[in-house]
């Protein structure tokens, strides 16, 4: 009989987070590419708490178990990231623990992998999407998301462990049970930046539709603005190459001052509605700051790493480049999330 991985507490952060040290497990399962491009049928994206829903659902996690001679009642169902890559770039698999002496049977469902997922301290937070009686949990995985990229890392110490990979449990039904985030203790303030990337991109010259609002007048308010429109501008032919939760984040100079800008890339601008701004952003040479989207990592991150601390991140290494004020500090926002940042830059000492 197949039980369910044995885990022992180290700490009861609440009554929804604990610390808990787990083995290392080898996960069978159904292995689904994601990236930047990655578009379900409906035209939207997919990430991997849909995928993981997904497939279990319409059988074919009950299928692979039943494959392998595991009764899903005495397992987990698992889900993990892996092969995470900067800029939306990572695997996912969904499936069960397997020992590790099991041989596989020869034919298999299409797709399925093999990922051994190291022994690892996790935080572990409940999850009770559904309110059932009697389980406790975050009833939004966003909750504990929000949780643990804020208050959890300021309160203890801890920080995303690199190292190992994220993962979910599951029930039969396709409700999220559980969030496993992989945590160590951190080193030293350069351990709040690990999961960063910076990398050299030549950009072309992009244009933007957008809506904009004047610096202090409630500038976020720009992008409630085009979220008000955003259908008119994807509705439109300019934009039909582009996913509708892609965005871009910039300030444009405005007099002495200047405007805060939110919007989607398009081809071109005809044929847009006159309820939105028309505006080429300059190409050029750009540091592109991007985190490793091992979960939904703190959006702030790379802002702060843009604007703080560039000197350890990138110019100490690059001393032939600094910061090209020029041009401005572009934002780009993926299903809500501030994904990656646009540094400009230019060879050191050029006008």
């Amino acid at each position: 009989m197949m039980l369910r991985t044995e885990e022992s507490q180290v700490e009861k952060i609440h009554e929804c987070c604990s610390i808990v040290d787990r083995p290392s497990m080898r996960l069978v399962g159904i292995e689904v590419p994601v990236n930047f491009e990655s578009r379900s049928y409906l035209g939207r994206q997919l990430n991997d708490y849909d995928i993981a829903k997904k497939y279990i659902m319409d059988g074919t996690i009950s299928f692979l178990a039943k494959t392998l001679g595991v009764a899903l009642a005495d397992t987990e169902i698992v889900s993990t990231r892996h092969q995470v890559k900067r800029d939306g770039n990572y695997h996912v698999v969904i499936g069960i623990p397997v020992d590790g002496g099991k041989e596989l049977p020869l034919f298999l469902p299409e797709h399925t992998a093999e990922l051994v997922l190291p022994a690892c301290r996790y935080a572990k937070m409940e999850i009770n999407e559904q309110k059932q009686p009697g389980r406790r949990g975050y009833e939004e995985r966003m909750a504990a998301d929000e949780y643990f990229i804020g208050s959890f890392r300021q309160e203890t110490g801890y920080v995303y462990d690199a190292g190992a990979c994220p993962m979910n449990t599951w029930d039969e039904r396709g409700n999220l049970l559980t969030k496993y985030e992989p945590v160590r203790k951190a080193a030293g303030e350069a351990d709040r930046f690990a999961s960063l990337e910076c990398m050299p991109v030549l950009l072309p010259p992009m244009k933007i539709a957008c809506c904009t609002r004047p610096h202090g007048d409630e500038e976020d308010g720009c992008i409630f603005d085009f979220f008000q429109v955003q259908g008119q501008v994807f509705a439109s032919e300019a934009a039909r190459f582009y996913h509708d939760s892609d965005y871009y984040g910039f300030p444009v100079d405005h007099g002495d001052s200047y405007m805060s800008c939110f919007g989607c890339r398009v081809s071109f601008f005809e044929g847009l509605p006159d309820c939105v701004e028309k505006i080429t952003l300059p190409g050029g040479e750009y540091v592109h700051i991007t985190q490793k989207e091992f979960n939904g990592d703190n959006p702030s991150i790379p802002y702060e790493a843009a604007f703080g601390h560039m000197d350890c991140l990138y110019f100490k290494a690059h001393p032939e480049y600094e910061f090209d004020s020029a041009r401005k500090v572009v934002a780009r926002f993926r299903q809500g999330n501030c994904a990656s940042v646009f540094v400009p830059v230019r060879p050191r000492g050029q006008m």
